[in-house]
């Protein structure tokens, strides 16, 4: 035999090992753990109508606050209790705080902002320490953003300090004004709306 033909011992022990196999032999299946293998299509679940109706009130209701920004102002009359003077009863501010919000959202009386034109004027001079009498477009930004408030769109560079605190004031009323009024309709009757919050405070019970 030739030389390149040769087999070693182990091979020559493997050839012998397959040819004592039975022709047409098959190798046995190999089980899959069920684990990996694909689960059977899931059955819809079936909500029943009492789920439905409580579904329904939970969306309702979620959709209710957030149409009314009640959160937001929850956080705002939070704020201005905290900063009340400490001698002044809570249950008694809280009562006279929402009267003034309530104669302000009416076009009546003084916004009940949570800064008074003290913090604004403070604000405004710690941008401007050198008294230069106006603010860069970038400070600007940030003091209306240092109040919580929404910064122009377009602002001008060099802006004059009294214009700025002009319109910190203007915008801190005006967005005061847009959450007191969340949710309210022109023209939306105060019966309906009144039915409306019973509707739901039933769907609660």
């Amino acid at each position: 035999m030739d030389s390149k033909n040769e087999l070693f011992p182990e091979e020559e022990e493997e050839l012998k090992a397959l040819s004592r196999l039975p022709s047409g032999s098959s190798v046995d299946p190999i089980s899959v753990c069920k684990c990996i293998t694909s689960k059977e299509p899931s059955v819809e679940e079936v909500i029943d109508e009492r789920k439905k109706v409580i579904f329904s009130a939970v969306t309702r209701t979620e959709e209710y606050l957030r149409e009314r920004r009640i959160p937001e102002l929850v956080r705002y009359m939070i704020a201005k209790i905290v900063t009340r003077d400490y001698k002044t009863n809570v249950a008694d501010y809280a009562a006279k705080l929402l009267d003034k919000c309530m104669i302000f959202r009416a076009g009546h009386g003084v916004a009940p902002v949570l800064f008074e034109e003290r913090h604004l004027v403070a604000v405004i001079k710690s941008f401007d320490p050198g008294q230069k009498g106006w603010l860069s477009a970038g400070q600007v930004r940030r003091a209306f953003i240092t109040l919580g408030l929404t910064p122009p769109s377009e602002i001008e560079d060099r802006t004059p300090t009294d214009v700025v605190l002009n319109n910190l004031r203007v915008t801190q009323e005006k967005e005061l004004f847009e959450l007191l009024s969340a949710g309210v309709k022109v023209g939306h009757d105060e019966e309906e709306d009144s039915d409306e919050e019973t509707q739901i405070s039933g769907n609660k019970d």
